[in-house]
């Protein structure tokens, strides 16, 4: 007794330590950092013995961006070269960083550091996307050289959006968007950054990139390289420690120039009587970034760029190197910051709504489970500390799609309590103690929480891998809630119960049990025709508008993300507050007749507002032109942007989400099938795909806009229905295991009961969340959370009613009798 109580104790100082310390933060002065953050730290050269029958050296100089001083040398001796293979191992290209770097600046040193950074540091920790802090925008225009083809034009453009898209991608900013301009302009908004210098520096040049020798011929362009990316380890295996060093991989046509570059190249060594000019430059905005001298062909897909480089040194080359794969260059000719997309109070409102849903959900874990409602509401508040210290410490980008995935793992993480409180009162039932119900009930628990959650992260690592912008925040926060929430489950929850135990804590009752037990009422199988019937008559708007939609047939409302639209910029000479934005969105639809897209700040001192609205014809256009002028006083000379913009969500993001729809159900397949079997993982993947056709019935009846938001909440109910059908199936499959000579339909039909009181709990603690953020978000965070409440009942409907019944009609089908 005294030791559970010491440990009782022991655990909740650390919740609160915890708690505390996500809020405040650690900081200390001149302190460690961790090893993936950014320090103002300067490396020595560091020098190395030259390795294997290949002789090569460069220097490497940082660009005007990169925080060190280079003072570069030509005069190198051998002493003072590094050599590294490429991943094919018979070839290799190496540099040596001269950076002149001697010591830590004293400044630097005395400065507070994070280690770490508070939840409200959003400097340091957590970043805040667009829609809820606003950052700065940049324009920037092609430079079309003579001789152009302009018949390119648009597919180049295209190509820009990607680059830049995934360039900020690969920085972190996952939510910053990039639309295309008029034929020839690109509009970058970044998060957070409110300082538009700091924006240019984060987004880098936008010059091409040339591979050159001596004499200037170009050999390659940036269009030849495939990528660019930061390494920190031993990449050919040879070396002697951990090194920074920069892989660049090429295009099958570039591989082919390489090798001809290198080639003439290494023919001018000395070693082969050359003029010793064998180096290859590499160029960027006609400065040398990098000069590696090379002594033989090089003939493979990649190669390593190594030496004494410091972390920024590297990643530095990297990035510029993956800015020269713009076909063309860009000029800046527009810079300003912008305000938040949702309004000044989303985020307010949001945490508020988020807390009265917790605090909720709470409330009914102990209203109906008591004792283990009591450990779930501390093990939540564990769940909840640590996610948001794991979230400041990855600098996560945190906005609408990753309060998204936030929301669906706080909603799983009860699930997977609540699948463990009703084993153990189904345990109590069977007439076993507290103690041994309690026992049993996890280790008949784990497998459905085990396969249920595998499935989710398996989505979640194909969105992270091959998603991008605001797919990737979507899949970050998912997937570490998802693993945080199943240790919580498995271990804080476990040891919380077995303390209440110790703490002589055995009467049933006080761990829910009662004689009010969840009874059949009708038969659920045998009226699977009849559900599948309103399941169908349910999807089928979704369905046909999908299908039409290839084909010109369009009934969704298209927002300007997806179909591109108009934008309006005005100088209003004071404030665009929160009411003046209102206002202005209030007279754009009284004008147009349809409400803007978002209505947000701009400019020095947000004096600037920007309107953003679906495409708008000439004449519409005069006449908010004319309303602004009347209302405000504006002049000719306020009128800033009056343009059409392309999709925010070019078809780069609308096949990548696609493409990472399609690869996680086919390894969700595979699971499911292995765990399972075939049949199984249809059904599984059927009511996936019935809970999105139900969802975008909803967008269409209700002509609710489908911008960005929607993947947000296609994705949270991608995650979320497929675990409810693992749970359904996890605990068919252990009843079949004990009742192998019973027709499956009256397994499946008793399995379906069994777990019917846990597929309703967790949807209204899911629903308690999402509800709180409809009733008290903003126009816009209700626009999104209606469909996702629509999605999580969909969800319950097709676990409880349609799951186990597909499963049946699936083995019926292909003719399989036992799992």
């Amino acid at each position: 007794m005294k030791k559970s109580v010491i440990s009782f104790i022991a655990v909740m100082l650390v919740i609160i330590f915890l708690g505390v310390t996500a809020v405040t933060g650690v900081y200390i002065p001149g302190g460690w950092t961790m090893p993936f953050r950014n320090t103002a730290a300067s490396d020595t050269v560091d020098t190395a013995d030259t390795t294997g029958d290949t002789d090569a050296a460069a220097d490497n100089t940082a660009d005007d961006t990169a925080n060190q001083a280079a003072d570069t040398t030509e005069d190198q001796t051998a002493d003072d070269t590094a050599a590294t293979d490429t991943a094919a191992d018979d070839a290799a290209v190496d540099t040596v960083d001269d950076t002149a770097a001697d010591t830590l600046n004293e400044n630097t040193a005395t400065a507070l550091k994070a280690i770490i950074p508070s939840v409200l540091d959003t400097e340091n920790g957590i970043r805040l996307g667009l829609d809820l802090v606003g950052g700065s925008r940049i324009v920037y225009e092609a430079q079309i050289p003579e001789g152009y083809d302009m018949s390119n034009l648009a597919n180049d453009m295209n190509s820009v959006q990607k680059v830049i898209r995934q360039r900020l991608t690969d920085k972190g900013f996952t939510e910053a968007t990039v639309t295309l301009t008029d034929d020839n302009r690109v509009t970058v908004e970044i998060p957070q950054i409110t300082n538009p210098e700091e924006a240019v520096q984060t987004l880098g040049t936008t010059a091409q990139l040339i591979f050159a020798d001596a004499d200037g011929k170009e050999w390659l362009t940036g269009e030849d390289i495939a990528k660019a990316s930061y390494g920190y380890g031993r990449p050919t295996g040879s070396e002697v420690a951990d090194i920074h060093y920069v892989q660049v991989q090429f295009t099958n046509e570039g591989r082919q120039k390489f090798a001809e570059a290198t080639e003439s190249v290494a023919a001018r060594s000395t070693e082969n009587g050359g003029d010793g000019m064998n180096q290859l430059y590499i160029v960027m905005d006609d400065q040398i970034i990098s000069y590696p001298s090379v002594s033989e062909k090089i003939d493979n897909d990649s190669c390593v760029i190594s030496g004494a480089f410091t972390r920024e040194g590297a990643q530095e080359l990297a990035d510029l190197i993956n800015a020269g794969q713009i076909p063309f260059s860009l000029t800046q000719v527009e810079l300003r910051s912008v305000g938040p997309q949702l309004g000044a109070d989303a985020m307010r409102t949001s945490l508020i709504a988020g807390a009265i849903g917790v605090l909720l959900v709470c409330l009914f874990m102990l209203i109906v489970y008591r004792v283990p409602g009591l450990v779930a509401c501390l093990a939540l508040g564990f769940y909840i500390v640590i996610e948001a210290l794991i979230f400041s410490l990855i600098r996560v980008n945190l906005s609408l799609p990753g309060i998204a995935g936030i929301i669906l793992s706080i909603g799983m993480a009860v699930d997977a309590n609540v699948v463990i409180f009703e084993r153990i009162k189904e345990e109590l039932r069977a007439g076993k103690t507290v103690k041994s119900a309690i026992e049993s009930g996890f280790k008949r628990a784990f497998t459905a929480i085990l396969d249920s959650n595998v499935t989710t992260l398996i989505a979640a690592a194909v969105l992270f891998f091959l998603g991008t912008g605001t797919i990737v925040g979507f899949a970050t926060t998912l997937g570490i809630g998802v693993i945080v929430s199943m240790f919580t489950a498995l271990t804080v929850t476990h040891f919380l119960l077995r303390c209440m135990v110790n703490f002589h804590i055995r009467s049933p009752k006080a761990y829910g049990l009662n004689d009010h037990a969840l009874r059949p009422r009708f038969a659920v199988l045998k009226n699977f025709k009849i559900f599948g019937g309103i399941s169908i008559l349910l999807v089928l708007t979704g369905l046909v508008s999908l299908i039409l939609l290839p084909f010109g047939q369009n009934f969704f409302n298209l927002s300007i993300d997806f179909a591109g639209g108009t934008e309006m910029e005005f100088a209003m000479h004071q404030t665009v507050d929160q009411n003046l934005q209102s206002e202005i969105g209030g007279l754009f639809a009284e004008v147009t007749g349809i409400e803007a897209s978002s209505v947000t700040s701009s400019g020095d001192n947000n004096e600037n507002v920007l309107i953003r609205s679906t495409s708008i014809d000439s004449q519409k256009r005069e006449a908010v032109i004319a309303k602004m002028t009347e209302t405000y006083g504006l002049t000719e000379g306020d009128i800033y942007n009056n343009n059409d913009v392309s999709a925010s969500v070019g078809s780069d993001l609308q096949r990548a989400a696609f493409l990472c729809a399609i690869v996680a159900i086919v390894l969700m397949l595979i699971y499911i099938t292995i765990r399972f079997e075939l049949t199984s993982g249809l059904a599984a993947i059927v009511c996936l795909v019935h809970d999105l056709l139900i969802m975008l019935s909803v967008y269409v009846w209700l002509q609710i806009p489908l911008d960005t938001n929607f993947i947000a909440a296609a994705l949270t109910i991608f995650g979320y229905s497929i675990n409810a059908s693992i749970i359904v199936f996890d605990r068919v499959r252990e009843n079949l295991r004990t009742a192998r000579k019973e027709p499956f339909e009256e397994v499946a039909e008793r399995s379906v009961w069994q777990t019917m009181g846990r597929t309703i709990n967790t949807s209204l603690t899911t629903l308690f969340t999402v509800g709180m953020i409809y009733i008290l978000g903003v126009p816009s965070l209700k626009q999104f959370t209606l469909p996702l409440i629509v999605g999580i009942l969909a969800g319950a409907w097709s676990s409880i009613m349609l799951s186990s019944g597909l499963w049946s009609f699936f083995r019926k089908k292909f003719r399989k009798k036992r799992v």
